[in-house]
């Protein structure tokens, strides 16, 4: 029982449940007000033009907390499950455990739920959606999906990855929402947003009450290791219905080297490049290294683990040969986002479409 939201009468079965109907409207308030008030045209600009966008006290202090005491409460008694990497390989799937993450589906688990009626209330609640629809219309978000999270420290992490792929479901935006009051920098757990060309790297700071919203398919991320020992966080993942996604199918039936020529002129092909099905790869090489050590932080030391890296080292090469007559406009790229866009003023001008 949560004091200050049920009537001390615990005679009065009215007044119980009339301190409960009380109890959940406060929080659905505070959560629908939250994104009715933070979600702007100026913060959905943002994420149309940059593929992220930070939004801080998204909800009440006392919203929050309450957010981060159930999930808490789950994890202590031992209602989530490790998170784990997907390794497909050869028609056969293999789960491979990460460091220290723990987590809990709230949209397809009833019992969890049950657990946590304010998440279940966010769960409920359709306002953000709603209101990034009203402001990006092109999205056409008509569902989304809640996970929990808790980072138990030691250096938990994960690596360089894509939420989703426009080939595999519908998911457009992702939203994390964080719950960590006493986060200070020395903590770790930064989520790590790579907006290639536009900038270096960006760390944003998991600190309680922020938002950070992006692109599901074309915003590449990892999460720094943590050393706190109870880093909170909820995902929610909105998707549109695969009907409704438009853009061409992977390499459009194409290989990826027929899209270029070695006489093509730089900025032809960085508009080529800088297509979604094209870009993504071009992530892979540009920070080949970065995610290879991403995928070591990210798990126990396996065999299956040295085959992800060995994997990824794979593709790597492949994308360096299939790409070869762009390398120099690939260099060049990746020293305009070192350079902070000094050397290239109308960067924002590349036709990157990030939803």
């Amino acid at each position: 029982m949560i004091r200050g939201f049920v009537s001390a009468n615990t005679k009065s079965p009215h007044n119980i449940f009339s301190g409960l109907l009380k109890f959940e409207a406060r929080w659905y308030c505070s959560i629908s007000f939250g994104f009715k008030d933070k979600i702007s045209p100026e913060l959905c600009d943002n994420l149309q033009r940059n593929g992220y966008a930070v939004v801080d006290e998204i909800f009440e202090k006392v919203t929050i907390q309450q957010i981060r005491e159930e999930v808490l409460n789950m994890y202590n008694g031992s209602h989530m499950h490790k998170n784990c990497t997907h390794l497909v390989n050869n028609a056969t799937k293999r789960l491979v455990e990460k460091h220290h993450i723990h987590e809990a589906e709230l949209t397809l688990d009833h019992n969890i739920q049950s657990m946590a009626p304010v998440c279940s209330q966010l769960n409920n609640d359709r306002s953000l959606p709603v209101m990034l629809n009203l402001f990006m219309p092109k999205l056409t978000l008509e569902s989304q999906a809640i996970k929990l999270q808790v980072n138990s420290g030691g250096g938990g992490c994960f690596p360089c990855h894509f939420d989703s792929d426009e080939q595999v479901d519908g998911r457009k935006v992702t939203a994390i929402i964080y719950a960590n009051p006493m986060w200070q920098p020395g903590d770790g757990g930064q989520l790590r947003l790579y907006p290639f060309p536009y900038s270096a790297p960006i760390d944003i700071e998991p600190v309680s009450g922020r938002m950070v919203l992006f692109s599901s398919t074309r915003m590449l991320h990892r999460v720094l290791p943590s050393a706190a020992t109870q880093r909170v966080c909820l995902t929610v993942w909105l998707s549109q219905l695969r009907s409704r996604q438009r853009g061409s199918p992977l390499f459009a039936g194409s290989p990826l080297s027929s899209t270029f020529s070695a006489d093509s002129d730089q900025t032809k092909q960085i508009a080529s490049l800088m297509q979604p099905h094209i870009r993504n790869h071009v992530l892979k090489m540009v920070y080949a290294q970065e995610w290879a050590e991403s995928i070591e932080l990210s798990h126990p030391y396996t065999l299956e683990r040295d085959g992800m890296v060995e994997q990824h080292w794979r593709e790597v090469e492949m994308i360096r040969k299939a790409l070869k007559s762009c390398e120099p406009t690939i260099q060049y790229l990746e020293d305009v986002c070192k350079n902070s866009h000094e050397s290239m003023p109308n960067l924002h001008k590349l036709p990157i479409s990030w939803f």
